[in-house]
This record gives structure tokens, sequence and C-alpha cells, in this order.
């Protein structure tokens, strides 16, 4: 079951973007504050010390702001992405403190993965990627098309990254959404077919391992579709079997989230699921949680520990899962 962890206080102009962990006692959470209000959004990081979560010091921005990725090697080695005024937003914590980073522009920086101090990916809208060695960046021209985007990345080792996103083409009525799904080789990025639906875009990346990739896909209003590769294929993994009306928004290795409605009921409330190798079973929540209604819902996961996080009216909740 999942237990509450208490969080600083947070306006209820917050938007909780992505969690990032490192070991049992060291994890991070990315989001906004001042979004759909009259100020500037500023970003925010949480960070747990293995005691509490505590709000971040981050450096001060001349321009709006907001975060959209997090991701982290070490205790001293986390990165978070995002977009002030058109350009992309780094920021990078070494132990001591946040700090700007500057890199090369692309659109719109929407995820990040951190393999070592040497070797972080950052993607986003656009057809250009960023790598950072450890020395400088590099922007490389990755897609096909200034349509495309991608939303996830995710690695299983340094030469085993993964990136999706998706593409428009078409015009007028005619346009339509098609999935990208990319593969760095530790040289070269290279397109993929994968599971490769005909229409949607990918949502999620989650990799353990070579051999242990989870996707997830949404096309529409269809709802989110998972698919796991095994080091040799893809294969399609059934949704959670719930009685309402379930929307799927996000996967990790061996879990999924998102929200459930009634059959009349716009409410959406929380719900986690986890894979025990054939199906999925729902992990309980607190029940004043259960009942709420909630959005800005995801989670993330390291084996044992898991983190996940929602917000509902009373503001934004965290809570954490250990396996057994």
């Amino acid at each position: 079951m999942f237990r509450p962890v208490p969080v600083p206080a947070l306006p209820p102009s917050t938007a909780l973007a992505d969690l990032a962990i490192t070991a049992t006692d060291h994890a991070w959470l990315a989001g906004t504050t001042g979004v759909f209000t009259s100020r500037p959004s500023t970003p925010l990081v949480l960070r747990w010390t293995g005691v509490d979560w505590t709000e971040e010091t981050l450096p001060g921005l001349p321009s709006a702001a907001s975060l959209a990725g997090i991701s982290a090697t070490a205790p001293d080695d986390v990165w978070a992405v995002g977009n002030s005024a058109g350009r992309p937003l780094v920021l990078h914590y070494d132990g001591v403190g946040w700090h700007t980073v500057d890199t090369p522009a692309i659109p719109w920086a929407k995820a990040v993965t951190a393999i070592a101090p040497d070797d972080v990916h950052i993607v986003g809208a656009g057809s250009d990627t960023l790598h950072w060695d450890g020395l400088e960046w590099t922007r490389s021209s990755t897609l096909t098309s200034s349509r495309e985007t991608l939303h996830a990345i995710t690695a299983a080792a340094p030469d085993d990254v993964w990136a999706g996103g998706g593409g428009l083409t078409g015009a007028g009525a005619a346009t339509y959404e098609y999935p990208v799904l990319i593969h760095w080789d530790g040289t070269t990025w290279t397109d993929l077919h994968g599971p490769r639906p005909d229409h949607g875009h990918i949502t999620g990346l989650a990799a353990t391992a070579p051999d242990d990739l989870w996707l997830a896909h949404t096309h529409d209003t269809d709802g989110l579709h998972i698919h796991h590769y095994d080091g040799h294929r893809w294969q399609p993994v059934p949704a959670p079997a719930d009685h309402d009306r379930l929307s799927l928004h996000g996967v990790a290795p061996g879990w999924t989230w998102g929200v459930r409605a009634g059959r009349r009921s716009f409410e959406t409330r929380p719900a986690y699921h986890r894979w025990t190798g054939q199906d999925w079973a729902r992990v309980p929540l607190p029940d004043d949680l259960t009942r709420a209604s909630a959005s800005h819902v995801g989670l993330a996961t390291n084996g044992t520990t898991t983190w996940a996080y929602l917000k509902t009216a009373a503001g934004v909740h965290v809570l954490r899962h250990t396996a057994p």
C-alpha cells in the first residue's frame, strides 16, 4: 500500500511534472508554480532528504519558466529541464546547489535522461536533440521533420537509449498524428519501427535493462496502450481491468498510473497498478485519496522504492511504496 509522506505547503497553482530516484533516501520531484495565474510561472523542485521533502532553492530567472522533466545519476548529479523565454531551461544540482546550464537552442525541452555525469540526453520539440559529454553540449539533427516532437526518453545503458514521441503529417482536416521511436547506440540516433501503430504518439518510455523496456502509446480518446520489449520483440500488454472508466497516463517498469471515473461521474480518482508478471494488481491508496478527485498523477520507481504524486483540491500529495 502507498503511504503518504508530508510535503511543504504549495500554492494551488502548482503543476507537477516528473519524479527521479537514485536511492532509497534520495528522490526529486519537479514541477511549476504560478500555472494559469496572472503571475509569471516559476520552476519547482522538491527533494527527499531521507527524512522529509523540502523545497529546493533554484536560481533566479528573468522570465517565466516551467519544468517538464528531471533525472539523476547520484545525489550530487541531478538534471532538470523545461523552458523559459522560448529557450530550453536546463538546471543542474551538484550536491551543493542548483545552477543554470547554457545549451544550444532547441524549440522546447520536454524530457531528460542522465546516465552518468558525462552522459546526458535532452529531447523535445523539433528535429534536434542535445547531448552532454562532460565537456560540451552537442546538438544533433535527429528527426526528419520539424513537426515531430519527442515526449519521453529512457536509458538502459550508455549505448541503449530510447526516445519516443509523435509527428504531424497532412493538412487541414486530413492532418493526423503518427508515432516516432528512435534509438541511440552510443554513437548515432536511428529511427526504429518498434510496435509502431499507424496513428497517435508515444507518451512514455521506461527501461531497466536492454531486455526490459516499457512503452506507452496513445491515440485520440482510445486511452493508453502498453507494450513491452524483451530485447527481441515487442509484445502488447493488456491494460488493467477496471469496472470504472480507466484512463492511463503513464508507465514505469512494472507500473502504470492514471485516473478512473465512475460510469455516472466526471470526477477522476487516482489509480496505480503494479505488474505481477501475469496481470495488473491495483495498489491501494489511503481512503481519503482513493475517494478524492485527482490530477497531475505520476510515479517513479527504482525497483525497491516507488514514489507517486498526485494533486487534489486539498493540495499536493506524495506517497511512498516499498517492495516487501
